[in-house]
């Protein structure tokens, strides 16, 4: 009830208008209205949920659009952000890929990515074994990204506390030649780590309706790294293959499309480097051997204009994700050597339903731009852990490891229904004045465990609890034209991150070692305050912008935190718990110029520093200050790029107990690449990267880890490589 209440609440918000004040009065010129609207600037979707110009939006946001995906070699989820500054990929490890963006320094599932409007699986880990990662190997299919920096849960509710990255997948009409058919075939190589992939696609269309084909394979092995002869270097063979269907038909209430796309990942890794030292020092081998299956259906309708609702979209979707990870060890320096086996499978299956509208209103004289919406997904999540160890001189096989007796849950089967409802307007305070844009969110999370004989016959002692969270989440921004090509704009808007299923309830039992984990039914949301400002514009020849940040988090959560010894239970005891407040402020500057026809450069640079205010620390995950700088040559038959890139050395770095952690060092890395457009339908793209062979590490990659860290060598970047890709549309 308490639900449909608050729906009837935002509805009742647009119908209280009177409709004739919906419609655009008969003495305003559409036309003239439609001139103001058609500016020729680059439009985004992620910041409103609905296509506005770049210079519309109080925020920062980047396009990377089919050309740049081109352009820039774009093979995976690390190339896609290479040259983007205060964004990076979270890939901490070289077996499980990566976990989502780093954006401003904050990532994970604070970060949330979605792909055509619908949120990716959750990333969940526990110990060295079980990472589900989040796959992202739509990107050989997508036709542009956006990226939207800074707190955007009034738009996208609980998973956007730093930020969204948004994917766009190909539909026909990217593919479509004369309007009835088309295709295209595009092919790429890097030396890195061995990657290759191609991407095929075709369309059809008749009338209002089409229909596109499209599939990509990738493949990769070894495991990227500077250092290609070290002795402990993890090798890994990749194989990932993608599937897209999309049919699209025009009806009288809009069009109709229905997507079905399917993905499958698999990794074989031979790890290396961390064997023989602390825990595994008795370790012989480690193979890792995990896959990754994912599909989803997505119903949309593209709405025509009906009653008071001038444009928007509906949604339905349904996905389904299955991760398993086995993992083969043997202990043979061991007086009795052993033989290992762990298994660990992870399913998330969601369903849910929403839509992003719009309305313009004209009110007391002032056009409204009224924009409303909701989004209603409902989760079930289960994870399983099995393992046996068998003594290979006595051929005793247990299902008991160090104290954990298998199969065992980390946590109990576990359903997370979310209701997001959200309104926000776009309006002139004065003829030439500001334009405001508030907005409103009402975010309700449920989580509720389901019976499991599994978890409560392993932890019989634990308490395990249901949790409700719900939120307001306001946001004000404001754009103030300086000039016709310019403008000053800033924001404010309230991150939120509900409690994790895995960190309200942890089932964690280590008998051997006295260890216990215990629920937090306490545990309180993530909150985060953004507030952002700065200046740009643009004329024929440059573009420019200049912006600061100051964003504060508080009762971050600390997943399984050390509480200390319980002399009653005479354990040590871990708890998720929230930490008081961490700050993270930066700027980050953007000019672009076009000298001539032929010669342009291009300048990003970014400074930013996060601070643990309740330990005076400095936070691991805010990466150094970068600029990037590229100059270009371009014909009308071909085109070259010298991008130079320059990270300062990080600050030293300590954890909670005093203990440093490793530090990036400084380093400066130059890339080259062409592009040769033979004819209108074929390009080939080369590209020569770290010119100079450097040896560096991504912060994102390190973040966290001791400073004698055996996997350190293996997470360095890539030497000196070579790049390759063709694009043909026939």
């Amino acid at each position: 009830m308490k639900l449909t209440a608050i729906a009837g609440v935002v509805a009742g918000v647009v119908s209280f208008i009177p409709q004739s004040t919906l419609a655009l009065p008969q003495d305003v010129n559409e036309a003239d209205v439609n001139q103001q609207e058609t500016v020729m600037e680059t439009i985004t979707v992620v910041a409103h949920r609905q296509p506005r110009q770049l210079s519309e939006v109080a925020g920062t946001v980047s396009i990377i659009s089919e050309e740049d995906l081109q352009r820039n070699l774009v093979i995976n989820a690390a190339d896609l952000v290479r040259y983007q500054p205060g964004v990076d990929l979270d890939d901490d490890n070289s077996r499980f890929g990566n976990s989502g963006f780093r954006i401003r320094g904050i990532g994970g599932n604070r970060t949330a990515v979605v792909i055509d409007q619908v949120p990716v699986a959750d990333h969940f880990s526990v110990g060295s074994y079980s990472n589900t990662g989040r796959g992202l190997l739509e990107l050989g299919l997508a036709s542009r990204v956006e990226i939207l920096r800074g707190p955007a849960s009034t738009m996208y509710g609980s998973k956007a506390l730093g930020g969204v990255v948004a994917v766009h997948l190909l539909d026909a009409q990217d593919v479509l030649r004369d309007g009835k058919r088309g295709s295209r075939l595009q092919g790429g190589l890097h030396s890195d780590s061995h990657r290759a992939n191609i991407t095929g696609a075709t369309a059809f269309a008749d009338g209002g309706t089409s229909l596109l084909l499209a599939g990509a394979l990738q493949y990769g092995e070894d495991v990227r790294s500077a250092d290609l002869s070290a002795e402990k270097r993890d090798a890994q063979h990749r194989r990932q293959q993608a599937i897209l269907l999309r049919a699209a038909t025009d009806t009288q209430f809009g069009e109709w499309q229905f997507t079905l796309d399917a993905l499958n990942e698999s990794r074989d890794t031979d790890i290396q480097s961390i064997i023989g030292s602390g825990r595994l020092a008795a370790t012989t081998s480690l193979i890792g051997d995990d896959s990754r299956q994912q599909h989803r259906l997505l119903g949309e309708l593209d709405m025509a204009p009906l009653g008071w609702v001038d444009r928007g979209s509906w949604r339905i979707y349904y996905q389904a994700s299955e991760i398993e990870q086995d993992s083969f060890e043997q202990r043979m320096l061991l007086p009795e050597p052993l033989d290992i086996e762990r298994l660990f499978d992870f399913e998330q299956v969601t369903a849910g339903v929403g839509a992003d509208l719009e309305s313009d209103a004209y009110i007391a004289g002032t056009r409204h731009r009224i924009g409303y919406g909701f989004e209603v997904a409902s989760s079930t999540l289960e994870d399983q852990r099995d393992a046996a160890q068998t003594n290979l001189t006595t051929g005793v096989t247990t299902k008991t490891l160090l104290g954990e007796t298998f199969p065992l849950r980390d946590f109990p089967r576990s359903r997370v229904t979310e209701l997001g409802i959200y309104i926000h307007d776009e309006f002139e305070l004065w003829n030439d004045g500001p334009v405001i844009s508030p907005g409103l969110r009402y975010e309700h999370y449920r989580l509720r465990t389901q019976d499991d004989a599994l978890f409560a016959e392993r932890y019989p002692d634990s308490e395990v609890t249901d949790l409700t969270h719900d939120a307001w989440l306001p946001k004000l921004g404001v754009i103030w034209s300086v000039t016709n090509n310019s403008e000053w704009f800033a924001q404010y808007a309230r991150g939120y991150r509900a409690p994790p299923f895995s960190d309200v309830n942890i089932g964690l039992y280590y008998p051997q070692f006295n260890v216990l984990a215990i629920a937090n039914p306490d545990l309180k949301a993530e909150r985060g305050y953004a507030f952002e400002t700065g200046f740009r514009g643009r004329d024929t020849d440059s573009s420019w912008s200049l912006t600061a940040y100051h964003n504060r988090y508080s009762e971050f959560i600390q997943s399984r935190a050390s509480l200390g010894f319980d002399p009653v239970r005479q354990l040590l005891i871990f708890q998720s718990i929230n930490r008081e407040k961490v700050v993270i402020e930066g700027i980050e500057g953007n000019w672009e110029q076009r000298w001539n026809s032929s010669w342009s450069t291009a300048i990003t640079a970014e400074y930013s520093r996060g601070e643990d205010r309740e330990s005076g620390r400095d936070i691991a995950d805010v990466a150094p200050p970068r600029v990037i700088a590229e100059l270009q040559y371009q014909s009308s038959t071909w085109d070259t790029r010298l991008i130079a890139t320059a990270v300062r050395g990080q600050r030293e770095l300590f954890d909670e107990s005093d203990a440093p952690l490793f530090s990036t060092p400084g380093y400066a890395t130059i890339d080259w690449l062409s592009s040769w457009y033979l004819n209108d339908d074929l390009n080939v793209t080369v590209g020569l990267f770290n010119l100079t062979d450097r040896k560096y590490w991504r912060n994102a990659r390190v973040s966290g880890l001791s400073e004698n860290d055996p996997s350190l060598p293996v997470l360095a970047e890539a030497g000196r490589s070579i790049g390759f890709a063709a694009y043909y549309r026939f």
